[in-house]
Order: structure tokens, then sequence, then C-alpha cells
């Protein structure tokens, strides 16, 4: 078994919607790799804990309750998490050890376990939370070795997913489309300062030539590609008739997990195209094409400057609600 703390530790980040949760699942089919569940504890108390090294029993029970509480909203699907054996063998471990902030989040992931899959001998640990893109900068600053894979999908695509399901964020056309904007500028600017950190993958291209993509990611984690399942195209059934969930949240859950028992398919693509009305396709290329083109996305119309002066007028507060939403 490999010692937890002395993993190496990458993210996973852009935002929701663009194929994180699947790009994770492909991940564990690597003996070597241990991808987690969005468990947000590790930017919840990095301001507060980054320049702790003496961890107490105090600390590692505000961590599991935290643990807890997110893990109403955000299930441990796929994954066996023992909250009381982790946590009283945590408190062991600080007890007895003195950990960097960064060493004790290792050993905390090391607790998820992938049901059905051994991940003992795992070197890397991989944390895919949307959430974190917009901490990026922070999360870098506290763990320079990390490195971060950047996932964006098309921001009509990733609009219409957001209407399409049923989520604690906002399903409005308008909103989204500028929320997509505002994460994934974040992401780029910190790509382009940091190019041998970031690998700057295309969800349409992870679909299309599932292989290739998936050999960039690994060339880049450094581990052996041959050693992944190539057949991500297959459906990964998830079993989650048996968990118990808030029912607040029950719709929400179903509607994730049924979306990642399908396989990934090409068809899909551009289905924003007919399941988008020509008026949401504008407000989209309105609050984002004069940023997606950096990423690859051209404008679906060609709009003067009058138009996109009306749009942007008639959706301000949206505009102003996505701000809100990601500063907050």
């Amino acid at each position: 078994m490999v010692d937890p703390s002395k993993k190496q530790l990458h993210f996973i980040i852009g935002i929701g919607r663009s194929g994180t949760t699947i790009l994770n699942k492909i991940l564990n089919s690597h003996p070597s790799i241990h991808s987690l569940p969005e468990a947000n504890f590790l930017v919840f108390f990095l301001n507060g804990f980054k320049d702790v090294t003496q961890f107490t029993p105090e600390h590692i029970e505000l961590i599991f309750e935290q643990i807890s509480i997110f893990s109403l909203s955000q299930p441990l699907v796929g994954y066996e998490f023992d909250i009381n054996a982790s946590k009283s063998k945590l408190v062991d471990i600080v007890c007895k050890t003195t950990l960097s902030y960064e060493q004790l989040c290792k050993t905390i992931y090391s607790e998820f376990k992938v049901s059905g899959n051994d991940k003992t001998s795992a070197t890397i640990l991989v944390d895919k939370n949307p959430s974190y893109t917009i901490f990026v900068e922070e999360i870098a600053t506290s763990m320079p070795e990390a490195k971060f894979i950047f996932l964006v999908r098309d921001y009509r695509a990733n609009a219409l997913s957001r209407k399409q399901s049923v989520y604690l964020i906002s399903p409005e056309v308008a909103f989204n489309a500028y929320r997509w904007k505002l994460f994934n500028q974040t992401a780029l600017n910190f790509a382009k300062k940091n190019k041998d950190k970031v690998l700057l993958l295309k969800y349409e291209d992870l679909v299309v030539d599932s292989e290739k993509e998936i050999k960039r990611i690994c060339d880049f984690l450094g581990v052996k590609s041959e050693d992944i399942n190539t057949g991500i195209t297959q459906e990964y059934k998830i079993d989650f008739s048996n968990y118990n969930i808030d029912s607040k949240y029950e719709e929400r859950f179903k509607k994730k997990y049924s979306d990642l028992n399908r396989p990934l398919n090409s068809a899909r693509l551009n289905s924003w195209e007919t399941q988008l009305s020509s008026a949401e396709i504008k407000i989209c290329d309105v609050m984002c094409s004069d940023f997606s083109m950096d990423l690859g996305y051209k404008p679906f119309f060609k709009l003067n400057w009058l138009d996109k002066l009306m749009i942007k007028t008639a959706y301000v507060f949206s505009i102003i609600k996505a701000v809100i939403d990601v500063k907050k």
C-alpha cells in the first residue's frame, strides 16, 4: 500500500456539466489513478488550514462534519466511505504525526474507496470539483506540485444541459451562459500563465477521439495510457437504487446519475442547434462569443453591436446574478 501522504495530488477543473464526472469515471479505470468524488472540504478549509502543521482532533472533527453535510446534496455514489472509521483513523494519525494540509487532504482522500476497484497501489489522486475552478490560483499556490486538467465544453451545449437538468443552479440560459464565461475565463487565464501545469481538454475531442485524448491525459499525468480502459463508449452502470437521499435533492440526484449511465455519444454533441431556440442561441452567443473564440468555439450568429447591446441590456440582471453567484 502506498503511503497516502506521498501520493501526487492533481485536479480536474471546469464548470459543471462539462463532462468532469464522466472523465472522473474514465480515470478511475487506471490502476495508478484514484479519482475522487466531489467533496469540497479542501477549498472550504484552505485559507484557514493551509499554514497549519500540527492538526488536532478538533480540526478532523470539523472536516468530517463538513464532508457529512456536503454529501447530503452530493452523495458519494460509486464510493465506499466509512466516515466514523476514517475519522477515528485520522484523529490517531494527527495525534502522532506532523502533516501539512496537503498531506492531510491526501490521507483523507485515500479513505474514499472506489466501489469494486482496488486503489491501494494508486500513486496519483485526482480531485474533481467544478467549484475549484474559481479557486485555482489559491490551490496552485498552496500545492505547487499540483497539475490541472481543464475540461471545457461548448457554451451552448453547457447551457442546454443546465436547462434540461434538475440542479440547484438556475436553468436560465442567459445566467448559465455568462456563468460559463466567468468560470472558463478564470481557468484559461490561469492556464496561460501556467502552461506546464495545465492540460486543456475539450469535451468534444474526448467524445470524438477518445484514445488520442486519453493518451494526452496519461502523458500529462505520467502514467501508461495502455493501462486505462479505452472502451469508454460502453455503458458504466452506477447502481444508485439503494442510496438514501434527502427528498429535496432526490429528483436532481436521479437525473444526474441516470445521465452518467449513458455512454459517450458524438451524436449529441451539437444537439443545442435543434434543442435551443434561435433566441436562446443568440443570447448564448452574445454572452460568450467575445471570449469563446479563445477556446475554439465560434458564434452561430453574426450579430451587430446594436443586437448585442439590446440583448445584454435585456438580460443585465442575469449577468449581475451570474457574477454574484460566482463571487459569493
